[in-house]
């Protein structure tokens, strides 16, 4: 494992009420990361885009209209040169290293923000990826950030391939309570704490691994 930027996290419902910050009534939304860390699938979930209210599991209600910011779920990404080498390795433990270094960018990608961390490690056909890297693109074009990082890992173990060369990891995980705020440090809005799990599955090539979908568990 949602989590402004937009807010589609796949498959995912809102659940919100208000916080009040500086005298205004801020918007406060779940998002399950999920993707949809947070997530549907890719045919599943992403996590939301911050100006929108955020999901888990059925489809977003978008409360504010964000700019929209085109992502290609077609085209190759650039390989990320710095992954570690136990992300690296083709064996059970590397696919569960990889998926962890792959929140920890999602992780990076919200908080720094910045861009083209999470498509570096996506396959090209993943569109929750594609979503939650729409979701960096947007924290970037509106300079906001989350202000601290938006998922907590607390688990991951490899289940048995449903399609053999396409391990899939199991990912428990807590949405952690925070806010994204812009340069100035006014909250746009607000992620609940909250704890899910998701399944991630991978695809493996010459150039190593990459998420190919992202399912969230009820």
């Amino acid at each position: 494992m949602r989590t402004g930027a937009r807010a589609k996290a796949g498959d995912r419902a809102k659940a919100g009420g208000t916080v009040k910050a500086g005298g205004r009534a801020k918007k406060t939304s779940v998002a399950l990361l999920a993707a949809s860390m947070v997530l549907a699938a890719c045919g599943g979930g992403a996590k939301p885009d911050p100006s929108s209210s955020r999901t888990t599991g059925s489809p977003p209600t978008t409360t504010a209209t964000a700019p929209t910011v085109s992502v290609s779920s077609t085209t190759a990404p650039t390989i990320d040169p710095n992954i570690p080498a136990a992300a690296r390795a083709h064996t059970p433990a590397g696919a569960e290293a990889f998926v962890r270094y792959f929140y920890a960018q999602l992780n990076l990608a919200w908080t720094k923000p910045s861009a083209g961390l999470i498509s570096a490690l996506s396959a090209p056909g993943c569109k929750s990826c594609a979503e939650l890297e729409a979701t960096a693109a947007q924290l970037v074009q509106k300079h906001q950030h989350y202000d601290g990082i938006p998922v907590t890992i607390l688990s991951v173990g490899e289940l048995a391939e449903q399609s053999p060369g396409h391990p899939e990891v199991l990912v428990q995980f807590i949405q952690e309570h925070r806010n994204v705020v812009d340069a100035s440090g006014h909250i746009a809005l607000t992620d609940q704490r909250k704890q899910g799990k998701f399944v991630a599955t991978l695809d493996w090539s010459r150039q190593g691994w990459t998420v190919a979908t992202v399912k969230s568990l009820a």
